[in-house]
């Protein structure tokens, strides 16, 4: 083949590539032409098929022909409003099949939501929403929040977060990394277009190290609460253009039925974004069930959700001012963290998603001493025991939190606070 032609062929093949990658829909565009809908689950709502799950066999065809009464009537939501179903999973907590679908790019997001919800059919739907995972790019802001590590030596002594599980709602964590891989007791990834990426991600990384990097194994750092355990739900991915981590409504709610399911004592929630109704109705049934939900504020929005929900712990850090923290959250240390990242490296990370790791790892440690305190009952110590104020928002004392009247850590922590106050 002449040199000529084969640098003609080349041109050509890299010419269709770079037109293919161009006309290539990216995730954000593929998500805004995506809703999310309900319909009742018959096995479950059927009063005769509650136990349906663990049913006797003679109960079995009831359960069969249940299951395609749901399915027929999505098929027929589908035909009927043009849609094509990208996923299902059952929401059995709620009594619900859920489905994921795909509109035409020529129909606007309101028209099909306002003809969803008039469906008698549909029990509720949503748009496919996005959520940030909550860090600062700089992490050398003015403010230093540090507990020296003698302060947490003695901590220690009165509790280590044993027999307490930790989930981790966020991108995936190295589950090699020295100080993290012995405890992470469950993992699991509902980024379906993320699937071959788990332990080289950085922002649960960096979250799980500051909950519960291990003690005394000659390494790094020491966690929170280092001896709690880990399930490692996988939401959320990070951007190869921004390198920032993100999530979508749909792998949210999927990780959190796989929460209910699994049962941690505590979730952590290093991320913010819009309302969702459906998301918002998994977080109350988890919580419902013992659960105890921790999550950050966004400095930049004056309702973080799901931080501002009734039922979970809100945490910012002292550099912010926060709305949402002013009656029922708390502020913790989050600026200058030293922490585990991927590759059995560390590195200083910064912000609200730090703070709620924190958190986390002090809730651990009075779950272990307590082990059936509620999150409200969390909530409630972690204000009244704080010995020190930010305008009106407590700031987080591990020692109080954790020690009885008869005990003492004897702590002396100091958290250091700048008025200025820095983007996200």
């Amino acid at each position: 083949m002449p040199d000529s032609f084969r640098a003609i062929l080349l041109a050509v093949t890299v010419l269709v590539s770079a037109c293919s990658s161009l006309d290539s829909p990216t995730i954000d565009q593929q998500l805004a032409h995506q809703v999310v809908f309900t319909v009742l689950d018959e096995r479950v709502t059927d009063p005769a098929l509650l136990n349906a799950y663990t049913s006797s066999p003679s109960s079995d065809s009831a359960v069969v022909s249940a299951k395609k009464k749901s399915q027929a009537i999505i098929d027929g939501v589908l035909r009927f409003h043009r849609l094509k179903k990208i996923s299902q999973w059952s929401i059995k907590t709620l009594g619900l099949e859920a489905v994921v679908a795909e509109f035409s790019s020529k129909k606007a997001l309101d028209e099909v939501v306002t003809e969803l919800n008039a469906d008698p059919r549909v029990e509720s739907v949503e748009s496919v929403k996005a959520y940030q995972l909550l860090t600062y790019n700089d992490p050398y802001f003015q403010l230093q929040s540090t507990v020296k590590s003698d302060d947490i030596e003695n901590i220690h002594r009165l509790a280590t977060g044993k027999g307490v599980v930790v989930g981790v709602v966020d991108t995936g964590i190295d589950r090699s990394h020295p100080e993290l891989m012995d405890r992470i007791i469950y993992s699991r990834n509902f980024v379906a277009h993320d699937l071959n990426r788990f332990d080289r991600d950085e922002h649960g990384t960096t979250v799980a190290g500051v909950i519960g990097s291990a003690a005394n194994n000659e390494l790094g750092i020491v966690g929170v609460a280092p001896d709690a355990k880990f399930m490692a739900f996988k939401s959320c991915w990070e951007d190869r253009v921004t390198h920032r981590a993100k999530c979508d409504s749909v792998s949210l709610m999927k990780a959190l039925v796989d929460v209910i399911n699994q049962q941690p004592d505590i979730v952590n929630l290093s991320l913010a974004g819009p309302d969702d109704r459906l998301i918002r109705r998994l977080l109350k049934a988890a919580s419902d069930q013992g659960i105890v939900l921790i999550a950050a504020v966004d400095p930049r929005s004056r309702s973080s959700f799901p931080a501002a929900m009734d039922e979970v712990i809100a945490v910012g850090t002292p550099l912010g001012k926060y709305d949402t923290l002013d009656t029922f959250g708390i502020l913790a240390p989050g600026t200058d963290v030293l922490t585990t990242t991927p590759g059995a490296t560390y590195a200083f990370r910064s912000g609200s998603s730090m703070a709620t790791a924190y958190i986390s790892g002090v809730a651990a440690l009075m779950k272990e001493r307590q082990p059936t305190l509620s999150g409200e009952q969390i909530r409630i110590h972690l204000r009244s025991t704080s010995t020190t104020n930010i305008g009106e928002v407590p700031v987080v004392d591990m020692c109080a939190a954790i020690s009885r009247e008869d005990e003492s850590c004897q702590t002396k922590s100091v958290v250091l606070v700048s008025e200025e106050i820095s983007p996200l």
